[in-house]
């Protein structure tokens, strides 16, 4: 099969990505493994394994974070094809965890409690048993864990109600705990005691909750052993089982109801009445009608939806109002063109794999007798309309949190995106017609195939950005900051001439691809 793949550059390509990302990866994961090894060692030589907890929290949160964090880079399998044959629920159960041991976070995970293992294990090798069996149970727990989120997340998700409530909640959330910044940066100096004080308490606090978690659990059972507690450590280990326990339930619950036929499409279909259908657009022709299908496909997909608002979130919390690193220097100053250039990321899955979540239609593309640069052109306009939206909101927290941007830097911001945007919808274009992908609007995690699409889209986002910095600094460094702006504008009419040069290659380039679009995005599985 991996010759098979070989035979075309695109095959060639995608192997290539693969292996650099999970080098990347496996890199991570060998500099947190050898990390936490030598943590562990100097805490196995000093017999004080109750401060293992604070190796485990890590490991914990890594485990847990990154596949909600890379949900759009890595690639998850979508087992639920195997529904179609013969097989039992335990045979499908098991072929669900068997797929989760390939996740980037398990082998991240895996990585750094080997290290653990082998840290302490030099230290006192009379700990390799106690270790082993307790951080395989920790690591089982984490699995569970993560496969249950993942599951119930793509259940929530394509729910129209719920995936709305669970956005305010998370927004929320995310609010809620930058409510702390002011209790702890206070600027009133006569509450230094009483905030020292608030803090300590709420550090013997939070140590009491750890005990009674997974990661506290783990490294109280292991203190325990070593100081002959038997009865306690046994305690230990039984509530971390109760932990890995309910996450198998939970699990379990969802598999069930996968396996019993429930479709991940939407929530249950509603009864088709006589109302006269509203059209989200008023007009008529081609255009028209690719835009009104297109916003369609987004409001009815959480997971695009997230995706849109994930860069809002992050800029949210990165930037600060007082005392935080964009208030000073180049952060303040640049914190405008950097939260843009980074709203660019929640429009990357859609705008370079635009004909992903065609499917089947992508045969009427073939039959129509619409131009198809009308299509990607009304394509084309709804991205740029989302990244208005996204743009303005990006701009709005920048300001309330760092403050507004000198004149100067919001003119080259300008003349930067009349550069930046043209020139990612031409490339997203020239990808989505070589290197499409069939493209899942329910699931979270990146389908097979996308890995060669994702690397270049990225490195493509990355160069537009270097580009435009260095077109600045060069200019700087000599003394002409004024010329900038004609600079950006020159290469702004460039990349406008290449985008409508794109557009009207691409019906040429459909047809020659015909064949690999139809057998690349018509696939059942």
């Amino acid at each position: 099969m991996l010759l098979n793949s070989l035979r075309t550059r695109r095959g060639g390509l995608e192997t290539g990505a693969r292996f650099i990302m999970q080098g990347f990866y496996s890199l991570i994961g060998l500099g947190l493994g050898i990390g936490l090894g030598f943590s562990a060692w100097q805490i196995a030589t000093h017999s004080s394994l109750r401060y293992f907890a604070a190796l485990l929290w890590p490991v914990f949160i890594i485990w847990q974070v990154i596949p909600i964090t890379l949900a759009s880079f890595q690639e998850n399998a979508d087992l639920s094809f195997l529904l179609r044959f013969p097989l039992d629920f335990t045979s499908y159960a098991i072929f669900y965890l068997l797929f989760g041991l390939l996740d980037i976070s398990t082998i991240v995970g895996g990585i750094a409690l080997l290290g653990v293992l082998v840290g302490a294990t030099v230290a006192q090798p009379r700990f390799f048993i106690g270790l082993l069996l307790v951080l395989t149970l920790f690591a089982v727990f984490n699995i569970l864990l993560t496969r249950m989120i993942f599951a119930w997340i793509n259940r929530w998700l394509v729910q129209r109600k719920t995936r709305e409530v669970l956005g305010v909640i998370f927004l929320f959330f995310v609010l809620a705990l930058q409510l702390v910044n002011p209790a702890l940066h206070s600027h009133y100096a006569h509450q230094a005691e009483f905030r020292e004080f608030t803090t300590m308490q709420d550090v013997r606090l939070a140590v009491q909750v750890q005990d009674y978690l997974p990661p506290g659990l783990t490294a109280n059972a292991l203190s325990s052993a070593d100081s002959a507690h038997a009865l306690a450590a046994a305690e230990d280990i039984l509530l971390l089982l109760l932990f890995t326990a309910a996450a198998g339930v939970l699990l379990s619950i969802r598999l069930r109801a996968e396996y019993r036929g429930e479709s991940l499409g939407q929530a249950p279909a509603r009864i088709a009445k006589s109302a006269p259908r509203r059209h989200t657009f008023d007009g008529s022709g081609p255009v028209a009608a690719v835009i009104e299908k297109e916003v369609h496909y987004l409001l009815r997909s959480g997971v695009m939806l997230y995706q849109f608002l994930a860069p809002l979130v992050i800029v949210f919390v990165f930037s600060t109002g007082s005392g935080g690193i964009t208030n000073h220097g180049l952060g303040r100053q640049f914190a405008l063109p950097i939260g843009i250039a980074y709203s660019f990321l929640g429009l990357t899955r859609f705008l370079y794999n635009n004909l992903g979540a065609e499917g089947a239609g992508i045969q009427l593309y073939f039959l129509f007798p619409t131009p198809f640069r009308k299509v990607l052109l009304a394509k084309n306009l709804v991205h740029i309309a989302i990244f208005i939206v996204e743009a303005l909101a990006v701009s709005t927290l920048v300001v309330l949190r760092s403050g507004l941007p000198s004149p100067q830097i919001l003119v080259l911001t300008l003349c930067w995106l009349c550069f930046a945007v043209p020139m990612q919808l031409a490339v997203g274009n020239l990808l989505s017609l070589t290197m499409p992908y069939r493209l899942n609007m329910v699931r979270m995690g990146r389908e097979q195939g996308a890995a060669g699409n994702g690397l270049l889209s990225l490195l493509v986002e990355v160069m537009v950005f270097l580009v435009g910095a260095a077109v600045y600094f060069i200019l700087r460094a000599f003394g002409h900051t004024g010329l900038a702006a004609p600079v950006f504008l020159i290469m702004a009419a460039g990349s406008v001439l290449l985008w409508l040069r794109v557009l009207a290659d691409s019906a040429r380039i459909l047809q020659s691809r015909q064949e690999a679009l139809i057998s690349t995005l018509y696939k059942t599985a």
